[in-house]
C-alpha cells in the first residue's frame, strides 16, 4: 500500500488540514502518515480560530519519525513557524521524495499573523522550488506573485506562469467561489500548456476542507500513476461530490465528507 506523509495544520473542528488529507487519502486506499506542525482551537460561542504552533523539537521528532517509512510522497500544507519552517526544508533535502505537493495555505481563513511567519521570497526559494506541483488558491497565488487580486482566467494564467518560474513542474490554481461566474474554476499549467476544469458552483457555505481535499486527491492519484490531467480531473470530482455532501457541524460551519453518502447533510 502507498504512503504519503501529511505535514501541516491540525484542525480540530475535523474540516481541513491533516483532517481533510486523512479522510481523503483512506478513500483513496493510501496509508496516511502525519507531522503536525500547528493546531488550530475555535471558541464555542462565536467560533473564532487560535492557532498554536507545534513547538520544534516536537515537529522535528515526527518528522524523523517518518524517515523510516518508505514515502510515496508528501504533502506540505500550512506552516506557521520560521524554525519548522527550517526544520522542514532540511528534512525534504535529506529525504527527496518522489513527488512533493505544497499546497501554500497562506492566506488562509485563519488569519494568522505573527512575528515568526515566513517571508514570502524565502518560502518560495526555499520550499515552493521544491515542490513537484504547487496547488494556492487565488489568494495564495496572488500573495505569492506580489498582485493586488486575481480576477479572471487571464490573470490565473500569468500566476501560473509566474510560480512556475521557480522550477514547479505542475501549477495547480484554485479559485473555489471567488469567482463571479458561478462557476468553480481551476487550472493546471505544466509549463507550456493550460488546461481549465470547469464545474458549475455548488451554492452553499458549508465547504470548509475543500481546497485540501482537493490537493490530497491529487496527490494521490499521481502517486498511483496516474497523469496529471486526469489526477486533477479525477480530484475535481471528488472534492465536488465532497462539497455536495457536506455535513453542517454547527451553526457556525460546515465541513466537506469525503466518505459514503447516506448521512444528515446540509442539503
Amino acid at each position: 500500500m502507498n504512503k504519503i506523509l501529511s505535514i501541516g495544520g491540525s484542525d480540530t473542528s475535523g474540516g481541513g488540514g491533516i483532517e481533510a488529507d486523512i479522510r481523503t487519502f483512506e478513500k483513496y486506499n493510501i496509508f496516511n502518515l502525519v507531522a503536525i506542525e500547528n493546531i488550530v482551537t475555535m471558541a464555542p460561542q462565536t467560533w473564532a480560530v487560535t492557532q498554536y504552533t507545534v513547538p520544534n523539537h516536537l515537529f522535528a521528532s515526527q518528522l524523523q519519525t517518518a524517515v523510516a517509512v518508505d514515502l510515496a510522497g508528501i504533502k506540505v500544507g500550512m506552516v506557521s513557524n520560521v524554525d519548522n519552517f527550517n526544520t522542514l526544508v532540511g528534512y525534504l533535502g535529506s529525504v527527496k521524495p518522489s513527488v512533493l505537493l505544497v499546497d501554500p495555505v497562506m492566506a488562509t481563513k485563519l488569519s494568522i499573523d505573527n512575528d515568526r511567519t515566513v517571508d514570502l521570497e524565502t518560502y518560495k526559494e526555499r520550499l515552493l522550488a521544491k515542490a513537484d506541483i504547487i496547488t494556492p488558491n487565488i489568494l495564495e497565488a496572488a500573495m505569492l506573485t506580489r498582485v493586488k487580486s486575481i480576477n479572471n482566467v487571464s490573470e490565473m494564467k500569468v500566476a501560473a506562469e509566474k510560480l512556475s518560474s521557480y522550477g514547479i513542474k505542475y501549477v495547480v490554481i484554485k479559485s473555489g467561489s471567488r469567482f463571479d461566474d458561478n462557476l468553480a474554476t481551476d487550472m493546471l499549467y505544466d509549463g507550456t500548456t493550460f488546461e481549465i476544469f470547469q464545474r458549475e458552483l455548488i451554492a452553499t457555505d458549508y465547504n470548509h476542507g475543500a481546497g485540501c481535499t482537493f490537493s490530497a486527491a491529487i496527490l494521490a492519484n499521481i502517486v498511483k500513476g496516474m497523469p496529471i490531467h486526469e489526477a486533477v480531473l479525477d480530484a475535481k470530482n471528488f472534492t465536488f461530490q465532497s462539497i455536495e455532501n457536506a455535513v453542517r457541524v454547527n451553526q457556525f460551519v460546515g465541513h466537506v465528507w469525503q466518505g459514503e453518502n447516506g448521512h444528515e447533510t446540509t442539503k
